[in-house]
């Protein structure tokens, strides 16, 4: 099955993996992320990002989430969680999502925010199952089925 490893990004080499593998989400969307303002955050990547973990199966990077910092008192949002397809299928998105809350946690934050949409269905189940819940919207999200979830840390 292979050895999954999660490790926070810290070399460039690091940073170099992670982008790439964001840049495979933005790619994998039936729709544009352009309203984030995608290709500027990638241009000063990973600038904005207080944190990253990258999955590498079998030393091959295969996963990335980022953690950046919210609106509010120690609030944080999980960003861009990407799996590419090699990987799926071997609880890595599970992994990376429950060692980010752990070092969310670590770097005192209280509160944790994402959004993800209806039919992404394994996503939707993955976070209700680490605790997350539905919330109010906290930024503007042009899809019809977009989903606004937290998790109290």
């Amino acid at each position: 099955m292979g050895e999954v490893k999660i490790i926070t990004a810290e070399q460039q080499s690091d940073f170099a993996s992670a982008k790439k593998l964001f840049q495979a989400y933005a790619d994998s969307l039936d729709y544009s992320i352009e309203y984030q303002g995608f290709s500027s955050e990638m241009a000063r990547f990973p600038d904005g990002y207080k944190l990253i973990l990258l999955a590498a199966l079998n030393g091959q990077p295969v996963g990335a989430v980022g953690l950046k910092e919210s609106d509010g008192d120690k609030v944080c949002e999980m960003k861009r969680m990407f799996v590419e397809p090699a990987g799926r299928g071997r609880n890595i998105g599970r992994l990376l999502a429950e060692r980010l809350i752990q070092q969310a946690k670590t770097l005192g934050y209280k509160t944790m925010l994402l959004d993800t949409l209806q039919r992404w269905k394994p996503a939707y189940s993955l976070y209700q199952s680490l605790g997350f819940t539905e919330t109010e919207p906290f930024e503007h999200f042009p899809q019809p089925d977009v989903v606004y979830m937290k998790l109290l840390l």
